[in-house]
This record gives C-alpha cells, structure tokens and sequence, in this order.
C-alpha cells in the first residue's frame, strides 16, 4: 500500500493553475494576417507619426498595428490629414485573432524573427486576452472543485494530480456553457 502524502490544499490547487509562463500559445504563421490597410503621417506639431486606417466615408486615427486611438490618448490628432499627405505604412508585423464576438474582435500582434514569432504587443504586466479568459476560468474551476471536495468531507491529497485536473477540466467545460448561455441571453436584452 502506497502511503498518502498529506499536502496542503492551497499548494495542491496552486500547481494546476495557469501561469503565464506555461501559456506562451503561438499562433501557427500562416494564420497570421498582414496589415497592410494603415497609412501614416508625419506630424510636425508631434514630431513623430501619426497613423490612420480608411474607415467609410474618411480616415480614423490608430496606432501602427491599427488599433484605435481614443480622444484622450496623448497621441490623438483632432484633424484628419489629407489623403494626399498619407503614405502607406510598411511594417513586418503581422495580426492574429485571438476571439472573435458579434461586438468584438481581439487581436495579438507578432513579428517573425530569425523564424520565431515574438508577440510584439505584450509586456509582463499585460497578458493576452486568451490567458486571462482561460486563467480565470481555472481559478472558478478550481474554487468550484475545491468546494466540492469539501463538501464531501474530503481533503485534496486524497485524490491524484489527473483526477483533480479531470474534475477541474469538467468544471471548466461547465462554467463555459453557463457564461455561454448568460452571454447569450445579455445580448438578446
């Protein structure tokens, strides 16, 4: 018979969750898109570039990976250039959709180096979209299942690192249809 470790549970459950380490998810390159609708101008007022993409019927301010710039971004300009100031924006950066709603796209931007794509639009405070939905839906996971284990009277180092990532893995599947659903019915309103 196998002896039974005793561990606290907060160092059991700490394992399974995500880390932004252990989640680097690289787009494949040929899912990348290029962006080549941004143009650019040189604003002398700045001193620098000011970037604008073709919004019908007349331009809108981005930044070179053609997100928009809000009113209060330091770098907003209140007149739009003429077309025959702009120039078309060169750039080896390309996009990739990360999730896609009816309301909303979310972007990454990734550049190929040397035949390795480095995500160019990422700092260590700020982490992709994807990691912080999925990141999150683990930690409810996890508090859902660690619930539940107590409930029954049980303690976590009873069960085996697969069967808890099974539980985990059944109660991430779960919260998805039922934020799915509350999504559904939100946008129905």
């Amino acid at each position: 018979m196998t002896k039974i470790k005793k561990r606290n549970e907060l160092s059991i459950f700490e394992e399974l969750r995500l880390k932004p380490e252990d989640f680097r998810e690289t787009p494949k390159i040929e899912d990348l898109v290029e962006i080549d609708h941004v143009y650019y101008y040189y604003n002398t007022k700045f001193k620098k570039n000011t970037y604008w993409i073709l919004t019908e019927p007349k331009f809108t301010q981005v930044n070179e990976y053609s997100e928009g710039i809000d009113t209060d971004d330091e770098d907003y300009q209140l007149n739009i250039p003429k077309i025959n100031k702009l120039k078309k924006f060169e750039t080896n950066v390309k996009c990739h959709i990360e999730e896609e709603t009816e309301d909303t796209i979310f972007y990454t931007w990734w550049q190929n180096k040397n035949g390795k794509l480095i995500q160019v639009n990422r700092t260590d405070e700020i982490e992709s979209v994807t990691f912080k939905l999925k990141s999150w839906l683990r930690n409810n996971a996890i508090d859902a299942v660690g619930l539940e284990i107590r409930s029954m009277k049980k303690k976590a180092h009873e069960y085996s690192k697969e069967k808890l990532l099974e539980m985990i893995e059944l109660e991430e599947s779960k919260l998805k249809k039922k934020k799915d659903f509350q999504g559904r019915r939100i946008t129905k309103i």
